[in-house]
């Protein structure tokens, strides 16, 4: 029998020629994955950063010299849905609440820190740089840094995110590690990371 490697080798040939659909190629926790998103109807997906992307927190900012620690946590499942994502044509978000306003608090800037969508580009950029295209839309915001009235959950990120894309709330799905982050009245769809410390797994739409 022919080895793994070659076998796979020949079933991404076949995909890139159209020869077998994008989802021959897919592990079968990645599979299951984008089942799970199709049985609801998703069209964007939007992730959460900290202890979603991947096992780093960054709080309220962290140095650019630690930023290559917290790129080297992603999840090898955030990874591997990402490429999917992309080659299924998804629309992809972040909806974080690490806050670009983080930058202006006293003892940081953006020569020294790195944090919000600016991580989340970073992590994304060099783990698969292909899907970074496919987020026209990252969302950094604190409620706590702003005036504006608080809204339930990420309902204030989403509805910036489904203004971008022009899609029903319904078509959205916000994947984080806070089940208070879930909360909303509008009716977008969430998925609840279970553990954190690795962040989000394939087993998470088996719960």
């Amino acid at each position: 029998p022919p080895c793994t490697g070659c076998t796979r080798g020949v079933q991404r040939l076949l995909v890139t020629l159209k020869l077998l659909p994008a989802e021959a190629k897919l592990s079968p926790g990645c599979l299951l994955f984008v089942q799970y998103l199709r049985a609801r109807s998703i069209k964007v997906v939007v992730f959460d950063m900290d202890l979603t992307m991947g096992g780093g927190h960054c709080g309220e900012g962290i140095l650019k010299e630690d930023a290559g620690a917290y790129i080297a946590k992603a999840s090898p499942d955030f990874v591997e849905a990402l490429r999917a994502l992309v080659a299924l044509d998804f629309k992809l978000a972040v909806a974080t609440n690490s806050d670009p306003a983080e930058y202006d608090l006293p003892g940081q800037s953006r020569e020294s820190h790195i944090l919000g969508p600016d991580l989340a580009t970073a992590l994304i950029k060099y783990w698969c740089r292909e899907a970074l295209p496919k987020f026209e839309v990252m969302v950094g915001f604190d409620p706590d840094l702003h005036d504006d009235p608080r809204l339930l959950g990420k309902s204030h990120h989403m509805r910036i995110i489904a203004e971008h894309y022009q899609v029903p709330f319904e078509e959205m799905l916000l994947i984080d590690d806070s089940a208070r982050n879930l909360r909303n009245t509008d009716g977008w769809q969430g998925l609840l990371v279970r553990e954190p410390k690795v962040g989000f797994r394939f087993e998470d739409c088996q719960s």
